[in-house]
């Protein structure tokens, strides 16, 4: 080796590969660079799973937080519907905003054959508005196609949420009946509303809380059955970024005359989902500083490789060897060990996230019962959303870490005085 060999050339990289190789009796720190390897692979394999199922559970909860009610409410509940239609279409024109629609929203008690539910929310809502809804992936086409929206007022076909349905121990195309808080007056008295309808069609959104809840109807019937003529009671407006309601209100404010009463999504969860970021980014803090300590094992064998091979140092410094390429042999061992690691932890975070219903699935077989039982948790199945970005992140901070923690080791072993390194050999 000589002063001439190129930075990071072949004679450095043999060097390095050679001394990586060498085993414990030969002075090299196999065991120390196995245990480094395999710490790095599982931080990096943990912190990209863990990831990517908060970031699954992150957007299903907003898949059901925003799936279910509106980017931003407008109320109109005192305004007659004619009234509010040519304001329907000034909203639908404003920058940022994807649709706008009008909606009635009320509880009601179901029963089918002596079954009840807890209470279920009636969402009235056009066919138009139904067909675009995000977490209705078919666009709600069962109900659609057994008549929801279609006959006198729209019809008497309705979409119920299939937890709701499994609860009422109903089927679409049976039969179920609404009773309302509105009332009717009658010769003995007032009664409540009630009406049967017929189950057009189930939707699944992945989310069993608001698939217990909702049941879709046609805003015409809505409208009579709940004793709304002629009226809406909000308006669903949802945006291109639903992060951005503060300013879109703000541009709905000028273009809209009069004063409209508005509110948006985060003023009612916004507390939740602020807990979960929260809760994300301490995960991911506690996670890259696993990965750290982790590729501080680096350091270990480093140190040790460089005491055992204290007498080849002093005889390639003795023959020419400068100290910056005896330090860029170091440096590229421990820059190889952290990039093995990374590279098998990445392809196993991969492999993991995509594999994730199966892997839950084996171990749920393997333990006898589900790991996540849909009733308890109000999830069907573990979540799991792979980011790249993430995933690229999380291998540079290894390769990284694992670069840095070796340049000292590797400085001691360039500072090295061959002399006295070999005068006690």
């Amino acid at each position: 080796m000589t002063t001439q060999a190129a930075p990071f050339g072949k004679v450095e990289r043999t060097l390095a590969w050679r001394y990586l190789r060498a085993k414990r009796e030969h002075g090299g720190a196999s065991l120390t660079a196995v245990i480094s390897f395999i710490g790095i692979a599982l931080a990096v394999w943990a912190l990209i799973a863990i990831m990517s199922i908060m970031a699954g559970f992150r957007a299903t909860l907003l898949d059901a937080l925003l799936g279910g009610q509106p980017h931003v409410y407008a109320s109109v509940s005192d305004v007659p519907a004619s009234d509010v239609d040519p304001v329907l279409d000034i909203i639908r024109g404003v920058d940022g905003i994807a649709s706008a629609y009008p909606f009635l929203e009320e509880q009601v008690l179901a029963i089918h054959e002596g079954v009840s539910s807890g209470g279920a929310l009636v969402k009235s809502i056009s066919t138009d508005e139904l067909q675009v809804l995000p977490f209705l992936e078919d666009g709600g086409a069962a109900a659609i196609e057994a008549g929801f929206g279609q006959g006198r007022f729209g019809g008497d076909v309705i979409l119920m949420g299939a937890f709701l349905a499994s609860d009422l121990r109903l089927s679409a195309g049976d039969k179920v009946r609404l009773i309302s808080q509105e009332t009717t007056a009658s010769p003995f008295g007032t009664t409540p509303r009630s009406k049967t309808y017929t189950v057009g069609g189930l939707f699944k959104t992945g989310s069993v809380e608001l698939d217990k809840a909702y049941i879709f109807m046609p805003l015409e019937q809505g409208q009579i059955f709940f004793n709304k003529r002629d009226r809406y009671e909000f308006l669903d407006i949802r945006l291109d970024d639903p992060e951005e309601t503060q300013a879109a209100m703000a541009r709905i404010r000028d273009a809209v005359p009069g004063f409209l009463f508005m509110f948006d999504w985060q003023s009612q969860r916004g507390a939740y989902l602020g807990a979960l970021n929260l809760e994300r980014s301490m995960m991911r803090l506690v996670m890259l500083v696993l990965i750290t300590i982790t590729a501080l094992n680096i350091i270990t064998g480093v140190v040790m490789l460089v005491k055992n091979k204290t007498r080849d140092i002093a005889i390639l410094r003795t023959i020419g060897a400068s100290r910056s390429s005896m330090m860029r042999v170091f440096v590229m061992i421990g820059g190889f060990l952290g990039i093995a690691g990374a590279v098998t932890g990445t392809v196993l975070g991969v492999l993991t996230v995509t594999y994730i219903s199966e892997i839950e699935a084996f171990l749920g077989w393997v333990r006898g019962a589900p790991l996540f039982p849909p009733d308890v948790y109000g999830l069907e199945g573990l979540p799991a959303r792979l980011d790249w970005a993430e995933v690229i992140f999380t291998f540079l901070w290894s390769t990284s870490m694992s670069v840095l923690v070796t340049l000292w080791p590797a400085w001691r072993a360039a500072q090295l005085d061959p002399v006295e390194a070999l005068r006690f050999e």
